[in-house]
Order: C-alpha cells, then structure tokens, then sequence
C-alpha cells in the first residue's frame, strides 16, 4: 500500500485485515507510482478516458467502466513485473 496521508487515518484497522488474512503490509514511499502497479493500471485508464468527449455524468462512467475492462491481463501482469523490477533496483541502490 502506499504511504498517501488519505490512507493513515485507517492504517491500523487496514493492517488487521491484512495480518488476520495471514498477509504482512507494506507501505511503499509516498508518490511512487512506479512501486505501486495500480498506479500503472490507472495511468492506462486514464489515457483511454481522456480520448472521449463526454455528454453527461454516466458517460463518464461507462467509459471508465469500459477503459477498466479493456486493460488486458497481460498488461495486469507487466505492470506488476515492473513494480518488481523497480523495487528491487531500489533495493540495490540502483537509479530507476
């Protein structure tokens, strides 16, 4: 999870759900979309949205929901692959 300030005021009652489903939370860096894979997939996202012109609210919405589904599995997958990637150059001091 990232270290957003949105996300501190129920960091604990997240870790506990996180601990009591066997799982250890991490908290990466704050503004580092390139450790966070949702970072990558909502860029995707948003570039998508941003070739439509919109007429009302739930065109809006339609077209986020459609942008969501068209990412494809295999991007999922690289999007997590350079998270990993990433972070392990961090982890050996290595510039990204």
């Amino acid at each position: 999870m990232d270290n957003s300030p949105i996300h501190d005021k129920k960091s604990g009652e997240i870790d506990k759900m996180i601990e009591d489903r066997g799982y250890k939370c991490v908290y990466l860096p704050k503004y580092s979309p390139e450790l966070n894979p949702i970072e990558q997939f909502w860029s995707s996202v948003k570039r998508k949205v941003r070739r439509s012109q919109f007429g009302n609210t739930e065109d809006l919405k339609t077209r986020i929901s459609e942008a969501c589904d068209a990412v494809p599995a295999q991007h999922m997958k690289n999007f997590i692959q350079h998270s990993v990637d990433v972070f392990e150059k961090c982890l050996n001091d290595t510039p990204i």
